[in-house]
């Protein structure tokens, strides 16, 4: 027993009005080291709804739910029985079958010499606040995915005082995925697509929000991640068509805003410029309006017209090399575009405004003129890429024709490019026939995405097949990447196809593709996109 000191009246009735207040206010009991009960009060048996006769002699273990951990108990004893308090939220069992939460602190009472004597218990009853904070969550969190949705954003930004950056992710033509397949299946693509995403997220600096239907929105709060997830965009969410589920390519619109206060408005507003001039990705600045974004525009067209007229559209070359000797077998070819002062900028920046005006096709026809003469020059086997638009023109094919019927350098690839507008698969199969009798081979680029699959390489007669380049990325941490890539090989191997994987960015990608069986490599590891002349490609 407690030995007290002390034995005033007035400290008695202290003790009395203490052990008053505990009894009023808290679910209380006492028991023996071995955890038998041996005291309850009556806050104990209202909120347990047992009588005090059927608690006494037993253990907790009669109002324990099964549901809570088994470790959670023995971390219990284990900190008690060491002499230690323990405190901790609880879920607990009435004996009508309800369930309700404590707020509970365990404490061992020892005797002079330090023996533990028994152990007592004080508990508040916190189930309506459990209960408010779920409902709480029920509200701020998405049903389908599970992600916190719109409501628990807005309540992170309006107490944000810090710069943050929101990605906001679009997924383009999702109401045909969901007429198409149907609203199980789109479900299904909206969860898997919460799942890939969240696999980027590694930082607790960094939360994925699901907005609306065919929304998400990826919260960064730490400064310092700012460029890591703008590479994010840019080499993974963004470069390539990277979300394949159930055979269903998935691609977004994506913008990106910075700033402390009006991020959503933001994201929304260059989500808008976005679609507007039909680019995949456009990041907000302050500086930029509506109006200024088609000033911009504009600026672009003319920059592109101007490096047409002025023979200042170049093809700029990136290694591809046998997987199995490293030596270089080929070289893809990459349109780019030297502006005024010299400086290279990507066609990728131009494209989507160059795709629209009638100096698109000179472009091409001047891009391929350029790399059919440095192909002979070097005489290495060198690649063209096209897109559905520049073969379903016939003057443009009668000019490739007319080209390959004059070359003399070593065969020639055309890799078909995805494009959304395919109509007429007959247009590329025909395309394949046309440069077949010439000696060229055909090549199905980003395979996986659009006409890019299993049913059409052979219809198309292609010689290789082009790995996504996202699936190569993530190949040494994500099993079904390297999946898709044993099933590939295992198909093209059956066809007579060779599979080139592109992204291989390290001597470690480079080994695990081609212990898979792949035949060509392409990526940084083995050079980047450089002039002719950084490769020895001029006469």
């Amino acid at each position: 027993m407690l030995n007290l000191e002390g034995d005033s009246v007035e400290y008695e009735a202290m003790l009395v009005q203490y052990k008053d207040a505990v009894d009023k206010s808290s679910i209380f009991s006492k028991t023996d080291v071995s955890g038998t009960i041996t005291y309850v009060n009556d806050k104990f048996c209202e909120v347990t709804e047992y009588s005090r006769e059927e608690l006494l002699g037993h253990t907790h273990a009669i109002i324990k739910d099964p549901t809570v951990s088994k470790s959670v108990f023995k971390e219990i004893w284990k900190t008690i029985t060491a002499g230690n308090i323990w405190n901790g939220v609880l879920k607990n069992i009435k004996k009508g079958g309800g369930f309700y939460y404590v707020n509970s602190t365990i404490y061992p009472i020892k005797d002079s010499d330090g023996k533990i004597l028994e152990y007592i218990s004080i508990r508040q009853d916190i189930t309506e606040l459990i209960k408010s904070q779920q409902l709480l969550e029920i509200y701020s969190t998405d049903t389908l995915t599970h992600l916190p949705n719109r409501k628990k954003l807005n309540e992170r930004l309006k107490s944000n005082e810090d710069e943050l950056m929101a990605i906001l992710l679009d997924i383009k033509d999702f109401i045909v995925i969901n007429d198409l397949y149907g609203e199980n299946i789109a479900d299904l693509v909206l969860v898997e697509i919460a799942k890939r995403l969240n696999t980027y997220i590694k930082n607790e600096s960094v939360i994925l929000y699901k907005l609306d239907a065919d929304r998400y929105l990826i919260l960064v709060d730490d400064a310092s991640l700012f460029s890591k997830y703008e590479s994010l965009i840019e080499f993974t969410l963004l470069s390539e068509d990277n979300f394949i589920i159930n055979d269903i390519v998935v691609t977004f619109n994506i913008s990106m805003a910075t700033g402390s206060t009006e991020l959503l408005s933001k994201t929304s507003l260059a989500l808008k410029e976005a679609k507007k001039t039909k680019s995949r990705y456009f990041p907000y600045n302050d500086s930029i309006n509506t109006k200024e974004v088609h000033k911009l525009n504009l600026k672009r067209f003319n920059d592109f017209k101007d490096a047409l007229i002025n023979d200042r559209i170049e093809p700029f070359f990136q290694p591809i090399v046998d997987a199995n000797t490293e030596e270089v077998v080929k070289y893809e070819s990459l349109a780019r575009i030297r502006d005024a002062d010299g400086n290279i900028i990507a066609v990728s920046d131009f494209l989507s405004i160059a795709e629209k005006s009638s100096f698109f096709e000179n472009f091409t026809r001047q891009i391929i003129q350029k790399i059919f003469a440095i192909s002979k020059a070097s005489n290495k086997e060198l690649t063209i890429n096209l897109t559905y638009e520049n073969i379903n023109s016939e003057k443009l094919l009668n000019y490739i024709e007319n080209r390959l019927k004059m070359h003399k350098g070593p065969a020639i690839t055309f890799e078909l490019l995805e494009s959304e507008e395919i109509s007429d698969y007959s247009v590329l199969e025909n395309f394949s026939s046309m440069v077949k009798k010439y000696g060229s081979l055909i090549a199905i680029d980003d395979f996986g995405t659009g006409y890019s699959n299993f049913t059409h390489l052979s219809r198309f007669k292609a010689d290789f097949v082009k790995i996504d380049g996202s699936i190569i990325s993530k190949i040494e941490e994500d099993e079904n990447s390297r999946l898709i890539v044993s099933i590939l090989v295992e198909y093209a191997k059956r066809n007579n196809i060779k599979v080139i994987a592109e992204y291989v960015s390290s001597p470690e990608i480079a080994k695990m593709v081609r212990d898979l069986g792949v035949d060509l490599l392409q990526g940084y590891h083995y050079g980047k996109a450089e002039s002719a002349a950084f490769y020895n490609l001029t006469s």
